[in-house]
């Protein structure tokens, strides 16, 4: 049976999450991307309260780092988290080498797309993968029937789209001498509004739309351990009747539920899960 995991959007919401039976993951000052950033006083706090926590290490690192990157998980390895996050393969190094006893789930945003590499990294060491958005409902299926390794899929929430060291927004400004201290942006293209989030991690941007997999959810139950949700840009209470929902359907209140996340939400989507992804230049696109 799949457990929900909640990517917070603010630290005050986290314990209403606990409070909900979920799992949350959280990343740290200078380490992460696309996740709600504390530093290890915050977290140390935090699993004084619960434990149900992942930690999220996914950024690039710079050769500068890594001696940080060495010192931050060796505090993580004494700490109790379920779990480490990663994107840099000097994480998987680091933490072999050093014989760290940390669980770590492999996430390289769009390159967890098949269970030969996810096959590959659960030999070496990992024990879970952060499956791609951007892979169909089938593959997903595909996955789970050929691993043993843990998969976590993102089912509802804003997606991260693309990501960037670069600061694109303040460059941009910069290069044309605005004045603007906006934490958020948002770009209008082709009749969709992404929003984009440009701090000292680098760029972000997000999809238009809301991912909708409450009914994929009933049915990968069995096949997935963890269901994600993001809660980038959504209300607490809000995403407080999400988790409701998650958590109860069932084959006999699924379309009522699917009519109450609709009367919260304008911007639903099935994203990906039925829809492969092709690419294609643009000047040949028909």
């Amino acid at each position: 049976m799949s457990k929900l995991v909640v990517i917070p959007d603010t630290k005050e919401s986290i314990v209403d999450y606990f409070n909900n039976d979920c799992f949350v993951i959280v990343g740290i000052d200078g380490f992460s991307v696309n996740t709600l950033n504390i530093n290890m006083d915050e977290l140390t706090e935090l699993l004084s309260i619960n434990n149900n926590i992942f930690v999220s290490l996914n950024k690039n690192i710079l050769n500068s780092e890594l001696k940080c990157l060495e010192s931050l998980l060796i505090d993580i390895s004494k700490l109790n988290v379920k779990g480490v996050f990663y994107y840099d393969v000097c994480v998987l190094n680091i933490v072999n080498r050093l014989n760290l006893d940390i669980n770590l789930i492999w996430s390289a945003e769009h390159l967890t797309t098949n269970y030969f590499t996810v096959n590959y990294w659960y030999k070496n060491g990992i024990k879970g993968t952060y499956l791609s958005s951007e892979i169909t409902y089938d593959e997903i299926k595909d996955i789970s029937l050929n691993t043993k390794c843990k998969l976590f899929v993102q089912l509802f929430g804003y997606i991260s789209m693309y990501v960037s060291k670069r600061h694109a927004i303040k460059n941009y400004l910069k290069h044309f001498n605005i004045e603007n201290s906006a934490k958020e942006y948002k770009l209008y293209k082709e009749d969709k509004l992404y929003s984009i989030k440009d701090n000292n991690d680098g760029t972000t941007i997000y999809t238009d739309f809301i991912l909708n997999g409450l009914k994929e959810s009933l049915l990968l139950k069995d096949s997935i351990d963890y269901i994600v949700l993001n809660a980038y840009k959504i209300d607490t209470k809000d995403m407080l009747d999400v988790i409701d929902i998650y958590s109860s359907v069932n084959n006999d209140n699924i379309e009522v539920l699917e009519n109450r996340l609709t009367n919260i939400f304008n911007n639903l989507s099935k994203g990906f899960l039925y829809e492969e992804t092709i690419y294609r230049v643009k000047k040949y696109d028909k």
